[in-house]
């Protein structure tokens, strides 16, 4: 899918893949909270991403997006809850 769609791989994105985190999708509000507020009942930990210019969802194909919307739209990352 990263391939056919153009995602650019970050830095960062190595860092939270290596810690555990599986990336889910990118999105702005309302789905923001909604699918944050899903997978939280689902028992997993949820992290958010801002988006940023080296990691657009369509690669350079989104400058528009991202120009427009890049204050709104997060990356949405989970993993499993750690068990005390």
């Amino acid at each position: 899918m990263e391939k056919l769609c153009g995602i650019a791989q970050s830095f960062a994105d190595e860092k939270l893949k290596t810690a555990g985190w599986e990336k889910q999708f990118t999105c702005g509000e309302p789905r923001l909270t909604e699918a944050k507020q899903l997978y939280e009942t689902m028992g997993r930990e949820v992290h958010l991403e801002p988006l940023s210019e080296n990691a657009q969802p369509m690669g350079a194909n989104c400058d528009a997006c991202y120009i427009s919307c890049s204050n709104e739209m997060q990356t949405i990352w989970t993993k499993s809850k750690e068990r005390l």
